[in-house]
């Protein structure tokens, strides 16, 4: 049996093309220009295309810090789904962040490069874009696991965001603090597991 290997068709390579072309101009100019002094406006030119065109990837000029962000989710929301339904959510959620392959994750220059300049440019390493981006899709994974009639649902689904997020941020905080070392999503799992002896008895 051959295997289907699909090819991306024309369409969608020029749109990967389009894509690229604007993380390249943004981060060529963040680097000129300092990110707090980069506008859409300028990248839109540098990338050659229209601010409009630059609105259809990005919904603003966070976003294209995190060009991995839809990626990550993707993986982390079907990774989610493919744990057993009687397993408790925190648990669940621990392994789907572990699973997450090193193909979309990006490397630790590129992660150091996205700290200093919003560093240099005396905003949150962790914005808030990152932040209610994840805490969305977690939320919604949970809602999966319902029961739809459950009065506890919708907390569970705030909670398990809340501490997803916090997770997250705990984590990139530590890593970068210790210099970047090693695998992020390692000590993502490690905050995790302390996470965990917090709230469970051993």
């Amino acid at each position: 049996m051959v295997a289907d290997v699909r090819t991306p068709n024309l369409r969608d390579r020029k749109k990967d093309a389009t894509r690229r072309a604007i993380e390249d101009a943004a981060w060529e100019l963040f680097e000129e220009k300092g990110y707090a002094h980069t506008t859409v406006s300028e990248i839109a030119e540098r990338a050659d295309v229209a601010p409009r065109t630059f609105f259809r990837y990005f919904p603003n000029k966070e976003a294209v810090l995190f060009p991995e962000m839809d990626n990550v989710l993707a993986e982390l929301r079907a990774s989610f789904l493919a744990r057993p339904a009687d397993e408790p959510v925190l648990v669940s959620l621990a392994e789907a962040m572990n699973t997450l392959s090193a193909e979309i994750t990006e490397d630790r220059r590129r992660q150091k490069e996205r700290f200093l300049l919003l560093k240099d440019a005396g905003l949150d390493p962790n914005p808030e874009f990152f932040a209610t981006r994840l805490a969305a899709e977690v939320a919604d994974m949970v809602r999966t696991r319902g029961p739809a009639d459950d009065p506890d649902l919708e907390v569970k689904a705030k909670l398990a965001a809340g501490a997803i997020t916090l997770v997250a941020r705990t984590a990139h905080e530590h890593w970068l603090s210790t210099g970047a070392e090693g695998e992020m999503r390692d000590v993502a799992h490690r905050c995790l597991g302390v996470l965990h002896s917090l709230v469970v008895a051993r």
